[in-house]
């Protein structure tokens, strides 16, 4: 029997998701929050669980999700694609 696990949960945008992985912490180092852009071009990924603080800014758009990702700037996690300004 096969098993197959889903770390991520993924709340939908458009042109863009936000991935929320409390699995791979061995990876990642902790659970994570991702807000990916397009067809996963790019992960900006905090530490921790920011799915509260997104939710709102989603239907606002990514730039309103790209401004929370800059905002916590000191919880970008090592694995995260860098911000270019």
């Amino acid at each position: 029997m096969l098993i197959f696990s889903v770390p991520n949960r993924v709340t939908q945008g458009n042109g863009f998701y936000i991935s929320y992985n409390n699995v791979d912490s061995d990876i990642y180092g902790s659970d994570t929050t991702a807000l990916v852009w397009g067809q996963m071009e790019k992960f900006y990924i905090l530490n921790g669980d920011h799915r509260k603080q997104y939710t709102p800014l989603i239907s606002q758009g990514f730039d309103a999700c790209l401004a929370y990702f800059k905002a916590n700037s000191a919880l970008i996690n090592m694995r995260s694609d860098i911000l270019k300004e």
